[in-house]
């Protein structure tokens, strides 16, 4: 009976693996648009600026850029922790976040297990600063001349204009602090414009960037004249504001694309100048829908491993230090402010007192308590007076027969005789 109850359940387990083996497989789980799960297959603006094999280089860790506009969403799980939040050049409190998506562009790290989902940026390893400026109103063009001069005094290397406040004059202390930009060593980037919004795109100084589709054709809102290069700019997933993802389109898409090959390149390449830069980026395009020299494109469209090949070009040969460039004097609100400097200045003495301190001690230092070499070498001195009155005993001279011999005596007295 034993027998037969074990025969049938191996019976019954053949058939339940039979039918599992033969079942169809069911569908996978869709992966929530939220989550980022399924977002780095429709990156196609990464795939066609080559960012991932440029990052492979170089991802752009130790490079700053400042992301000047409506401010960043930091609690956001693709921005990572490579992010600060600089000061407010905006009437009203809090951040917006409007700048939330080009950020995830310029530098998103992605998030979950081994940064397999989310949005990864053209220079992943970058640290961002957030300046919130005005957009609108009277006092915008003197926050943006505050906020790029902000921006390069905390030390940003590549600087992110917002597409508004836009005019179709120049503001001359707007165009004084692009001019100081370029001065300490930062490249600006901005969105391309034209007509009444040509500014601040159209900035000497500034690299202004046009927008291109998923076919390399201008989007809508490109200009047809007065822009240094394209990049993507249309139907861009890019991180949101308070979470999830968002489409990103226009001028301002691609000019994050811009901005995070110079990072790129910086990283890479530090010795080189914003106007070197600048050059590497625009000679390492390629051709756009239109073909070569098409109206509207510039130099063509942005090709981030062109771009550092062309760096390397202009890097070859070049110091890592600039003595031309060391021995220039400091412009008024530049680098490092005074406090800093009398501040490292103090800390290296205080280093270098600590250190003579440290060599003193040790040179008289007596480790394994030996005597001290003066107290055998005294010349008449009291202490040697009283150790020799020790040694000898009064009377010494009665013993001895007669005068005390001198120890040159004593030594030619002991000699052996031959």
């Amino acid at each position: 009976m034993i027998c037969r109850n074990r025969a049938a359940a191996r019976m019954a387990g053949a058939v339940a693996c039979a039918v599992a083996l033969l079942a169809p497989p069911a569908p996978p789980v869709a992966a929530s648009a939220d989550t980022g799960g399924e977002l780095r297959p429709e990156q196609w603006g990464m795939d066609a600026v080559g960012a991932a094999d440029a990052a492979d280089r170089n991802d752009g860790g130790g490079v700053l850029v400042a992301l000047l506009g409506g401010g960043v969403d930091a609690s956001h799980p693709d921005l990572g922790d490579g992010f600060t939040e600089g000061d407010a050049f905006a009437a009203g409190p809090g951040s917006g976040g409007g700048a939330t998506p080009l950020a995830g562009i310029i530098a998103g790290r992605g998030h979950g297990r081994e940064y397999t989902g989310g949005v990864v940026g053209v220079a992943p390893g970058a640290d961002l600063l957030s300046v919130r400026v005005a957009e609108g109103g009277e006092d915008a063009s003197d926050a943006l001349n505050q906020g790029i001069r902000y921006a390069v005094d905390e030390g940003a290397q590549v600087v992110l204009l917002p597409s508004e406040p836009a005019s179709a004059e120049p503001d001359e202390a707007v165009a004084a602090a692009v001019g100081y930009a370029n001065r300490n060593g930062a490249l600006v980037v901005a969105p391309a414009g034209e007509g009444g919004s040509a500014y601040p795109g159209a900035y000497e100084g500034a690299m202004a960037v046009g927008a291109v589709g998923e076919d390399l054709a201008l989007t809508g809102d490109s200009p047809a004249s007065g822009v240094d290069l394209v990049a993507p700019g249309a139907g861009i997933r890019a991180p949101k504001a308070g979470g999830g993802y968002t489409t990103a389109e226009g001028t301002a898409a691609a000019a994050a694309f811009v901005a995070g090959a110079a990072v790129l390149v910086r990283a890479e390449y530090p010795q080189l100048r914003p106007g070197e830069v600048a050059d590497a980026l625009t000679s390492g395009t390629r051709d756009g829908a239109a073909g070569a020299q098409a109206p509207g494109y510039g130099a063509g469209v942005l090709d981030a491993p062109a771009a550092m090949e062309r760096a390397a070009s202009s890097a070859e040969g070049e110091p890592l230090f600039d003595e031309g460039l060391a021995d220039q004097p400091r412009e008024e609100g530049s680098g490092l402010p005074v406090w800093a400097l009398w501040t490292v200045g103090a800390l290296l003495a205080v280093l270098v007192a600590l250190v003579a301190a440290l060599l003193v001690r040790r040179a008289g230092a007596n480790p394994y308590d030996l005597p001290s070499r003066r107290s055998g070498r005294g010349r008449g001195g009291a202490e040697d007076q009283g150790e020799r009155d020790d040694r000898e005993p009064v009377g010494a001279e009665a013993r001895s027969g007669g005068t005390r011999r001198t120890p040159a005596a004593r030594r030619r007295g002991g000699r052996r005789r031959r």
